[in-house]
C-alpha cells in the first residue's frame, strides 16, 4: 500500500466511525425481554472499580444472556448508568448503557 493510498484509507475509516456514533438505529423486538438473571457479583477485583450488571441481547431469533462485569471506569467521577430493554409503539429496544 502506498502513503497516499493508506491516508486516503484512514480518512474514510475516520469518516465513516465519526459517522456510526451519530446514528441512533434501533433494532425493534415484537417479544418481551425475559426477566433480568439475578448475578452473584464476584468479589471487586480491586480498588476503582465499577459493576456494570448483565443484560439480554437480542440475537435476531432469541434472547442471550451477557454477564454483567467488573470494570474500571474511563474517568476516576464516571459512573455507569445500565443500559434497558425500552418499550415503544415500534415493539422493544435495547438502550445501551453509558458513563455519565
Amino acid at each position: 500500500m502506498t502513503f497516499r493510498n493508506g491516508l486516503i484509507t484512514c480518512a474514510l475509516a475516520a469518516t465513516l466511525t465519526a459517522g456510526v456514533g451519530l446514528a441512533k438505529t434501533h433494532v425493534y423486538v415484537t417479544l418481551a425481554p425475559p426477566a433480568p438473571v439475578v448475578e452473584t457479583r464476584p468479589a471487586m477485583p480491586g480498588s476503582g472499580y465499577v459493576w456494570t450488571p448483565g443484560f439480554y441481547n437480542w440475537n435476531g431469533s432469541n434472547y442471550v444472556w451477557n454477564n454483567g462485569a467488573w470494570v474500571t471506569p474511563p474517568h476516576h467521577h464516571h459512573h455507569y448508568v445500565s443500559g434497558a430493554w425500552v418499550h415503544s409503539h415500534h415493539g422493544w429496544y435495547y438502550r445501551q448503557g453509558y458513563w455519565r
